[in-house]
């Protein structure tokens, strides 16, 4: 149960300290006394973002501290299982600081927001006023049947998630191969004629360099053969005898062994005489396989001209044409290949679609089962809350799952859309719960809905903030023994302007305001009984109390007394 709650510089509420009791407690006061933000206070405990105009006027930082104790070993078992190690009590700090620097604590030790949600799950559930309109908008409808902390739910939920997952991602890689496949169809015939234009130029490295090599020479025939004849003539003329070379070497030789010199002279001669005949020898064949070609030399002209004006098109040098020409050849290889890119991409996603549609059934079957038992449970409660003859059904959507390819229909929470049908008179058929109940229904329905979810999650605390509104009469008296019932099992908070309500509260705190040092701030007292006679008659009839209103306002308590 929540036992204590300190809150210190929040909104209107300058330094408060309120003790809770077991059973129910009710707060009643004047309208923006500071009720709701006591309720503000508490969930911001559970993990509720928050608001740095929560901090009071003026202040740094406010914060709000909480005791819980007397924890069930149920809750305490599933708030260890995140991770945890508490006993009986826990203690929940949190700190909002307007320099952005907040801090949560529980006993002392420092958690995330997300820790602290994770916590305030099994702790207590939270009504606000707007949570009742929630029954009429649909988008809401399936929080009513799923339960994130039951386990088989869980690992439904959690199987469809992942094999959604799956899923989708086979159907983006299948849509981008085929875009990319229709894409590269619509420019195959542009890629073969790039393919054909330079395989047909027979590219080689450096072959623009070769081909002005040899249109050089052949450009220059005349004056390389000239050249080439003449200096053979030259190493074969009489004057440059080669045999007088060799016989001078000879004798040189005959007399090496006498002197170093001579036999240095010997071999230059020999070395001399070798270069030069190598050099003869070679120029004669050079001049001799010179051949002029005029149709070689202009054949050799086109295909270099044909070759620097594709460079010169694509702006490419022949290097970078030959790895272009091998990519493109790669492209319309897979062009060719994509039927069977594609067919295999379509069997992967009917695969992973057969195994969604599985989980999805899962999940709906598990959903539909507690449909069946909500429909029974919701109806069994509105007749203890004055709706005696409601008939409740839960309508979920028909689904086509037949279509692989039609991934719309796997919603983020499973294929599921439900809708609530209902009828509060007999002989009237059923229709849709946001079209036909009035506010005093739509509060009832709600409270039915926690009491059920109550029974199937036991938590410290349960905290109503008006959910008796549009109500009067007996229905409230039924509503208020409701909330007492509820109150037998689990720790009720209550705010209400319902004197029924108060009535059968085991405790009444008051909450009023006042001005002091002409600053505003939030004040709680606890009701005495007499105290508490006079409270519930100004709930009655208002400010002008008669002595038969207080009799009343008695009677009331008293019929409640435990």
């Amino acid at each position: 149960m929540l036992s204590e709650i300190k809150v210190k510089n929040f909104a209107i509420i300058e330094d408060i300290e309120v003790k809770f009791s077991p059973n129910m407690t009710v707060l009643t006061g004047q309208t923006g006394a500071g009720k709701s933000l006591i309720i503000d206070a508490i969930s911001l405990l559970l993990g509720a973002r928050a608001d740095l105009d929560m901090i009071r006027y003026g202040e740094t930082e406010s914060t709000i501290i909480a005791t819980f104790n007397n924890l069930s070993e149920l809750t305490l078992e599933m708030i260890n299982n995140l991770g945890y190690d508490f006993k009986d009590e826990i203690i929940i700090t949190r700190v909002i600081s307007n320099s952005g620097k907040n801090t949560i604590k529980v006993n002392n030790q420092t958690i995330t927001l997300n820790q602290l949600k994770q916590i305030g799950l099994y702790l207590g559930d939270i009504h606000v006023q707007h949570d009742t309109y929630r029954l009429i908008n649909k988008d809401n409808y399936l929080s009513f049947l799923d339960d994130y902390k039951e386990k088989t739910f869980l690992n439904h939920y959690n199987t469809y998630q992942v094999k959604r997952l799956k899923y989708l991602e086979a159907i983006k890689k299948y849509n981008e191969c085929l875009k990319k496949s229709k894409d590269l169809s619509n420019k195959q015939e542009f890629l073969e004629f790039q393919k054909e234009e330079l395989e047909n130029l027979a590219l080689e490295e450096d072959i623009d360099t070769k081909l002005e090599s040899e249109i050089e020479k052949l450009s220059n025939f005349d004056k390389i053969f000239t050249s080439l004849n003449e200096a053979y003539q030259y190493l074969s003329d009489d004057g440059l005898n080669l045999d007088s070379l060799y016989e001078a070497a000879s004798n040189l030789g005959k007399i090496k062994e006498y002197d170093s010199d001579y036999a240095s002279y010997n071999e230059t001669l020999l070395d001399s005489y070798y270069q030069i005949e190598e050099v003869r020898s070679a120029l004669y064949k050079a001049k001799d396989a010179l051949d002029f070609d005029p149709d070689y030399l202009d054949e050799l002209q086109s295909r270099l001209y044909e070759i620097n004006k594709i460079k010169e098109k694509y702006k490419m040098s022949v290097k970078e044409l030959i790895k272009y020409l091998e990519d493109i050849t790669l492209e319309l290889s897979l062009i060719t290949n994509f039927d069977e890119a594609i067919l295999e991409l379509k069997n992967d996603i009917i695969k992973k679609h057969q195994e969604l549609v599985k989980c999805a059934n899962n999940l709906r079957s598990y959903r539909v089962k507690q449909a069946r038992l909500c429909e029974n449970a919701i109806v069994k409660e509105c007749k203890e809350l004055d709706l005696e003859h409601t008939k409740f059904e839960i309508i979920f959507n028909e689904v086509d799952l037949t279509d692989p390819f039609n991934s719309s229909v796997f919603l983020d929470n499973g294929i599921d859309v439900v809708d609530f049908y209902i009828s509060f008179n007999v002989g009237e058929p059923v229709k849709p719960l946001s079209k036909v109940a009035s506010g005093g229904e739509l509060s009832r329905i709600m409270l039915a809905f926690k009491t059920i979810y109550l029974e199937k999650n036991p938590l410290s605390f349960m905290v109503f903030d008006e959910i008796d509104s549009g109500v009067s009469g007996v229905t409230a008296r039924k509503i208020a023994m409701k909330m007492h019932e509820v109150a037998l099992h689990t720790q009720v908070l209550a705010i209400t302007h319902l004197p029924q309500v108060a009535a059968i509260a085991d405790r009444q705190l008051y909450i009023l305001k006042e001005e002091e040092n002409n600053r505003t701030k939030t004040l709680v007292k606890e009701l005495s009984y007499d105290e508490r006679i006079t409270e519930i008659a100004i709930m009655l009839s208002g400010l002008e109390l008669s002595e038969g209103i207080l009799q009343t306002a008695k009677m009331m308590l008293d019929s409640f007394k435990r």
